[in-house]
């Protein structure tokens, strides 16, 4: 046991121990408080999720060197197509543009390679995404939000205990997760078999605004539940 907090305490501090690389910072604050707004609001709601469209956009047009509006942009656009029922194109071709625009304005950003990353992956792109899930995890092995996206793909490819493995490091690297981190772990406890952990993890409050209830219904379906 002792072993096992000593490497979480290793874990939790290994980032604060490394010298950062130069990081694109915004030269606007205005932009700055747009994006952070916005990064609140990007997964809760498709209404939420417009608002957040609209105050990206318009922390590009203040900042257009703005490496993080950009992934998050990238990522709005991404969420469109995915969750939200909003049509495929031209979301899903602006997402990969912006994403690819993120890193090339910021190269030292974990978060802009996990966001190319998460696109490359739904364009099957596989090692391509690999190659920007590697480099995010090399420029910050602590991006809760990479362990829990990398989780999220995991689940559609079928390596389950993985998956559940690295939304479990994510829940440890965050405590304060945005509720997509229950989406995924509710989908990859599901996978699991573990329908009763699924159905506890996904009847949560931070659940109810997104797409999880079509894994509620179908984890209370295999336990023969109809509440």
């Amino acid at each position: 046991v002792q072993d096992e907090v000593t490497a979480k305490i290793v874990e939790a501090l290994l980032g604060r121990l490394r010298a950062p690389p130069p990081r694109n910072r915004p030269t606007n604050l205005d932009a700055y408080d747009l994006c952070v707004r916005a990064r609140k609001l990007i997964d809760d709601s498709p209404q939420t999720a417009r608002e957040a469209h609209l105050m990206l956009t318009r922390a590009v047009a203040l900042d257009p060197d703005y490496a993080e509006a950009y992934r998050w942009l990238a990522m709005n656009h991404w969420m469109q197509w995915v969750h939200w029922g909003a049509p495929v194109d031209p979301n899903r071709r602006i997402a990969l543009d912006l994403a690819r625009k993120a890193v090339a304005i910021d190269p030292n950003d974990a978060g802009c390679h996990w966001v190319l990353g998460n696109l490359l992956a739904y364009e099957r792109r596989f090692d391509e995404a690999d190659a920007e899930f590697a480099k995010a995890f090399e420029l910050d092995p602590n991006e809760a939000d990479a362990w829990a996206t990398i989780s999220d793909i995991e689940v559609l490819a079928g390596q389950i205990e993985v998956s559940l493995e690295h939304i479990r490091k994510a829940f440890r690297l965050n405590p304060y997760p945005p509720s997509w981190y229950y989406l995924t772990l509710g989908q990859a406890q599901y996978a699991a078999r573990e329908y009763e952990a699924a159905v506890e993890t996904l009847r949560r409050d931070e659940t109810y605004r997104t797409s999880s209830r079509r894994f509620l219904a179908a984890s209370l379906a295999q336990l023969g539940r109809l509440d």
